[in-house]
């Protein structure tokens, strides 16, 4: 009975150890300089989000409102770009007839600003097609066979990106400030490189269009376009086929070695392309050059000097007559 009355031993809060005087327990937190402190850094992150934000939305309008000015530009480049894809998918759709506009003058389209494309016959039957091909052009001699200086239509397609409608739109999207400054620097490279060439691109007054089936220009025949920017008519259309031979002239001398001459030489890109050019001519109405083949012309070496022939000696005096005494 005794032991059951015996009550149970109180609890005692921990106290710090006397031994070696740290505390027995956690100590209470400073909660309110922790509070303090958060509203600090969130206070913080906060302005610098905003500041950001507010930074990125003038930036933002910036560009749009340079970009509005554009629009003019704009609606005249994709009214080019549009006539020239309907042109190029109408001449890939059949096989061309011979036609030449009786008015055409080839030499008179020096005087006039043009534009060349030459497109893989497989890429010009949509515009995405046009697009590529025309992005991955390469020169070429046909123009300058000609006797012309056009500018490259690739350019019309790689210099003209940043006037469509989906540029502005992924500019809309951003909400970084260093992106948006990325697209106004890009944006002011644009206006000062390639809108001018553009505005010059969109100033032309003939475009002449090759379409190459094969892998090569050598191979098999290709398609010709001319059309009149001004006025849209089209001026000569036709297939012709290269069958140029690069000719080389040297001058020779006797008794020297016979110079070896490559294949590239022979069968090469430029007389490929001077050929096309000469049946392009041709086909308006030029005469077509021809050449015929000439065996090689030795010169005469330099006849040899004739020898030196001694002079006569001079013949002695006679003596004098002996004098009468």
């Amino acid at each position: 009975m005794a032991a059951e009355d015996t009550p149970p031993p109180r609890l005692s809060p921990a106290r710090p150890a006397v031994q070696d005087g740290s505390a027995a327990y956690m100590p209470r937190l400073p909660w309110r300089w922790i509070v303090l402190g958060a509203l600090s850094v969130t206070t913080v992150i906060t302005g610098y989000v905003v500041s950001q934000q507010r930074k990125a939305e003038a930036l933002r309008a910036q560009i749009l409102q340079v970009h509005e000015r554009l629009a003019e530009p704009a609606r005249r480049y994709f009214e080019v770009r549009a006539r020239l894809e309907d042109w190029i998918l109408a001449a890939a759709s059949k096989p061309p007839d011979t036609y030449v506009d009786k008015r055409l003058r080839i030499p008179g389209l020096r005087s006039g600003k043009g534009l060349y494309l030459r497109l893989m016959a497989k890429d010009a039957a949509t515009k995405q097609g046009i697009e590529k091909g025309a992005l991955a052009m390469n020169a070429d001699f046909i123009p300058s066979c000609l006797g012309f200086a056009p500018e490259s239509a690739r350019g019309l397609w790689e210099k003209g990106e940043f006037l469509k409608p989906e540029w502005i739109d992924q500019v809309r999207k951003d909400g970084s400030v260093m992106k948006l400054r990325v697209s106004d620097t890009v944006l002011e490279r644009h206006l000062k490189g390639d809108l001018p060439a553009v505005l010059s691109m969109l100033r032309s007054d003939w475009f002449l269009l090759v379409l190459q089936p094969g892998e090569t220009r050598h191979e098999q025949p290709v398609d010709v376009f001319l059309w009149d920017m001004r006025s849209g008519e089209q001026l000569l259309r036709g297939r012709v086929r290269s069958s140029g031979v690069l000719l080389g002239a040297r001058i020779r001398t006797k008794n020297a070695p016979a110079p070896t001459v490559s294949a590239g030489q022979r069968e090469g890109a430029v007389a490929d392309d001077c050929a096309i050019a000469g049946q392009i001519k041709q086909l308006a109405g030029l005469a077509a050059p021809s050449v015929s083949h000439v065996p090689d012309v030795v010169m005469p070496s330099a006849p040899a000097a004739p020898a030196a022939v001694p002079a006569p000696a001079a013949e002695p005096a006679p003596a004098p007559a002996p004098s009468a005494k």
